[in-house]
């Protein structure tokens, strides 16, 4: 009797709001087994003035170690006041990284900062998890003199004031490079200075860097991971560069190259061409043994 009643009881519930409760239950289920996440934030500003935020995605595996997470769901928000604006959403490469690019015009609040908020949101593996770049815009320009021996480059460093006025930015630390195939190279064992009152920092490129066949080569100034500012680039081209002639043969007959030497070439040939020549000649004489076996047989 009490398990009739009890059953009359249950039934007195409707169908959904069962399936609304185990629904529930499940969705519970599956937020507990997401794993904690964690972001890491990176801002530069290129040559053109193109302002990138990266951002690196990392999860908690069952060891409790934090491994880059690919294809989480990353979103990108610049801050209005107390509102957030949606940049851009993004999934993470095989590496955790992922980026997003900046409009020109960034909302400013009172002290000229800009605000950007990157959310992990609405993931399947990983928890919620957000991260915030509060920076300053900056100006990094370049002065070069192509007819100075002495081979003087000149950053200058300024920032917006709060009446519009460029004001010059001291004591920031300016890096100077040359720029290669791959990245870039430091210009000297000592190639940082650090600007003046006036925003100046003055670097002499030294001699005898490598350029092309004329001598033309890039120079780059880069202000690296600045706590206010984050890391800012300019380039300029100069012909301050070493001439270098172009390579007649720049794959040269070697052992180690795609392209032996002919008598390496020619004696490997003989070895190879020998044991074939071998293999061809007992597979003949085999078959002359054969034939005279047959026709002894048949005799």
């Amino acid at each position: 009797m009490k398990t009739l009643k009890t059953n009359l009881k249950m039934s007195r519930f409707p169908n959904w709001i069962i399936s609304c409760a185990i629904l529930f239950i499940g969705i519970s289920t599956i937020q507990a087994q997401k794993s904690a996440s964690s972001i890491q934030l990176s801002f530069s500003k290129k040559t053109d003035n193109s302002q990138i935020v990266s951002a690196l995605v990392s999860g908690k595996n069952k060891e409790g170690k934090f491994l880059p997470a690919q294809n989480a769901h990353v979103n990108f928000y610049l801050k209005n006041d107390k509102d957030f604006v949606l940049v851009t959403k993004t999934t993470t490469d095989a590496s955790g990284r992922t980026n997003a690019t900046l409009p020109k015009d960034l909302p400013l609040d009172a002290e000229h900062y800009f605000g950007v908020t990157v959310k992990v949101e609405n993931d399947e593996v990983l928890e919620d998890a957000e991260e915030e770049l509060r920076l300053k815009d900056v100006h990094l320009s370049l002065k070069l003199n192509p007819q100075d021996t002495s081979r003087t480059a000149t950053a200058l460093v300024t920032e917006t004031a709060a009446d519009g006025a460029e004001k010059p930015v001291k004591d920031i630390a300016i890096n100077f490079y040359v720029q290669r195939l791959f990245g870039v190279m430091p210009a000297a064992d000592e190639h940082s200075v650090t600007t003046n009152d006036k925003g100046e920092a003055v670097f002499s490129y030294p001699k005898g860097i490598p350029g092309d066949t004329v001598g033309k080569m890039t120079i780059v100034a880069m202000i690296e991971d600045n706590d206010t500012y984050g890391t800012v680039e300019t380039k300029s081209p100069c012909v301050w560069g070493k001439a270098v002639p172009l390579d007649k043969d720049p794959f040269p007959r070697a052992l180690w190259s795609a392209h032996a030497k002919w008598p390496m070439i020619i004696l490997l040939s003989c070895l190879y061409g020998g044991v074939w020549f071998c293999y061809f000649f007992m597979f003949y004489q085999l078959r002359k043994i054969k034939k005279e076996e047959q026709q002894t047989a048949n005799n």
